[in-house]
């Protein structure tokens, strides 16, 4: 059985401006070559995060083999500091990895901006529903976190490499 609309849902409907879509004022060709780019540079966004998250969890990976293999060659004490060397180095560059990567994916969503002016009232009204600025702060925050994790990767194995030079020096 159907349920009714209460008062108030046809209240709230009645409220909402009738909507009119204004479709694209552009050809059949060039409403094509704009779909085409929009979709590349999607998948441009959705390429360059993957790598971003890949790259997190390599370094977490190199991270756990210094560990190993300072723990197996914990004799070498010129070893060892080298290996907290790299651990550091490795923190930067792939910190440096992770902003570049961010950069690339601001130039995409900025290209998608500039297509997607040329798109319908609909599409504009739907693709509103979530904020900019919300997304923005989803990157973000995304961006941190994946930081964060790299910087206590990094952390967590100098404080292990270090102990090691310790037990080394006593």
């Amino acid at each position: 059985m159907a349920k009714e609309p209460k008062d108030s849902d046809n209240k709230e409907i009645s409220d909402e401006e009738p909507f009119e879509n204004t479709p694209s004022d552009l050809d059949e060709f060039t409403h094509a070559e704009l779909l085409l780019m929009h979709d590349r540079s999607s998948k441009s966004i959705l390429f360059a995060k993957n790598i971003q998250w890949r790259s997190v969890g390599s370094s977490l990976l190199v991270f756990a083999a210094i560990t190993a293999i300072a723990f197996f060659s914990s004799s070498d004490k010129f070893l060892v500091n080298l290996l907290g060397v790299l651990t550091i180095l490795l923190a930067t560059g792939v910190i440096f990895v992770l902003i570049m990567y961010q950069f690339w994916q601001f130039n995409e969503i900025a290209r998608i901006v500039e297509l997607e002016k040329h798109f319908s009232s609909l599409y504009l009204k739907i693709r509103d529903i979530k904020s900019r600025r919300e997304g923005n702060i989803h990157r973000y925050t995304l961006l941190l976190f994946m930081c964060v994790i790299v910087i206590l990767g990094a952390f967590v194995t100098n404080v292990v490499i270090a102990r090691m030079i310790q037990t080394l020096n006593a």
